[in-house]
């Protein structure tokens, strides 16, 4: 009696897998490398990228200063040297944090820009979904392995540009 129930349980879970039609999905590349996505990045990148020169320009003062202090170590007095050090550490300090903002900023600008994509993605993504009878969408970034023939996110970026 046990071995039966067990054995349709069994016959139960094999023919569901068999059944199931299970792709791979990377929904933020699709999105961002689709035309709306390219097209709505492109000042969230210009703000990046000037925020990135501003933190590049002050990293190069900061390596300048910290040449001539070395330069001027032994002409200075020991006082003026501890605060010139000291100066050039707190400025090092700001631009670590400046950095580490930059960094959270830039994952901000990108977070908004997909909550503003994903409505118009989705409808997409559930088309395809629909027409391909799909019954389990996995991250591809989650998946130990899928083939290149399961993988959807190239068919979701082209089915964006099409619908724009």
């Amino acid at each position: 009696m046990k071995r039966s129930i067990i054995f349709v349980i069994f016959t139960l879970f094999s023919f569901s897998a068999f059944a199931t039609n299970v792709v791979t999905l990377d929904f933020r590349v699709a999105v961002l490398q689709s035309n709306i996505g390219q097209e709505a990045a492109k000042v969230p990148r210009e703000k990046v990228a000037k925020m990135e020169q501003q933190l590049n320009a002050a990293k190069a003062e900061l390596d300048d200063k910290k040449v001539s202090l070395q330069r001027d170590e032994l002409t200075l007095d020991p006082e003026t040297f501890k605060q010139r050090r000291q100066a050039l550490a707190k400025r090092e300090s700001e631009l670590r944090a400046a950095a580490s903002n930059m960094q959270r900023q830039a994952q901000k600008l990108e977070k908004d820009l997909l909550a503003k994509l994903t409505p118009d993605a989705e409808v997409v993504l559930k088309g395809i979904i629909q027409e391909k009878s799909i019954d389990l969408v996995l991250n591809r970034q989650f998946s130990l392995y899928a083939g290149p023939n399961i993988d959807i996110t190239n068919e979701l970026t082209k089915r964006l540009n099409e619908s724009n």
